[in-house]
């Protein structure tokens, strides 16, 4: 594959394109263009000279992700973008829109994928029904944001890293691609704009802690004991206490930022009273949101959402205790583009 312009870091923009020290200005410039302009090529860079766009052309590639799919949800509006790669692999990454309380507009999140498949295998996603093929480049988790906003014509105002794959095993490429969506040198995203979602990696969790930007941080917990978790999730390698600890280590390390714990409600396996109260014991007086997600439905896996009743209950011991809770409204279930249901 070519070797793409965003893969590298700013600082050293200039010494791969061998700019004297007079013209290190261009780099400035470059930045507007592709980030600022959102330029889909080199070619469009007018107010660079001719000889610096050839050598541009011949280094580096700018747009490598083909969008090749675009499927919109008639019932929501949430739409599945289909990517190919350079390597002709395909992704697939998803719009949600929704309305801002204060305002009335329109506002776009991005679910970003970090892999091509995953290999965390969680029990009831179809995302680990998906053979892990590589990571994806810090370019490629860029670019869907630049494709995202060419299909729709509209900004894209927040990033959840909640895509296929698991982030946090691609560290390296989703660290840059954090401080280039949070750099005003880049795209320019506020903190609390970006979430980065992980089912638990706790090493990660805790270097991400002193190497991020500050970002929100999404937790993807799913049981308040151990013996759960490992059926649900049993490639995680870690007790819950484990990665709480981590997790408010980060939250320290960030200034107290938001941490939202993920929990899908999954009928008889995690969705009793009794485990309602053991997860408010374990999260109350925290700086915390508490998302219930209802299960969606994956061929061939045997697990089933939980009543409306439950979800009711579970949410009512949450809230009594004093935690913030979203059940989170299903969206794009009819385009397979639900939570837990991306894969190819």
């Amino acid at each position: 594959m070519p070797n793409s312009l965003l893969d590298v870091p700013f600082g050293e923009w200039g010494r791969v394109l061998e700019l004297p020290e007079k013209e290190t200005y261009r780099v400035k410039q470059i930045q507007e263009w592709v980030f600022a302009r959102r330029a889909k090529s080199f070619d469009d860079m007018t107010s660079l000279p001719a000889l610096l766009r050839v050598k541009l052309k011949e280094s580096f590639s700018l747009r490598a992700l083909k969008t090749i799919g675009h499927d919109v949800s008639q019932k929501d509006g949430s739409s599945r973008m289909t990517f190919e790669t350079g390597d002709k692999k395909t992704f697939s990454s998803v719009i949600l829109p929704s309305r801002s309380r204060e305002t009335g507009e329109e506002r776009l999140s991005l679910c970003l994928s970090t892999q091509i498949g995953c290999a965390w295998r969680c029990a009831f996603c179809a995302s680990g029904k998906v053979h892990f093929v590589r990571n994806l480049f810090s370019s490629e988790i860029m670019e869907q944001v630049m494709c995202a906003e060419d299909v729709t014509g509209k900004k894209v105002d927040s990033l959840l890293f909640m895509g296929m794959g698991e982030p946090l095993a691609n560290y390296h490429h989703v660290l840059w691609a954090l401080r280039c969506l949070r750099s005003p040198l880049g795209f320019g995203y506020g903190a609390r704009h970006v979430t980065v979602s992980t089912s638990g990696l706790v090493p990660q969790i805790l270097k991400l802690s002193q190497e991020s930007p500050k970002v929100n941080l999404a937790v993807s917990l799913h049981a308040a004991d151990d013996e759960t978790r490992r059926k649900i999730m049993p490639k995680s390698s870690w007790s819950v206490q484990q990665i709480l600890k981590s997790v408010w280590a980060y939250q320290k390390q960030m200034g107290n930022v938001r941490v939202t714990f993920e929990y899908v409600l999954l009928k008889g396996l995690n969705d009793s009273l009794r485990t309602a109260q053991r997860l408010s014991n374990m999260l109350r007086g925290r700086n915390v949101w508490i998302n219930l997600i209802e299960y969606n439905p994956v061929p061939g896996l045997a697990f089933q959402k939980a009543s409306r009743d439950a979800m009711e209950k579970f949410e009512g011991v949450l809230t009594k205790r004093g935690l913030f809770v979203r059940m989170r409204k299903p969206q794009g279930a009819d385009i397979k583009a639900g939570c837990g249901q991306l894969s190819y």
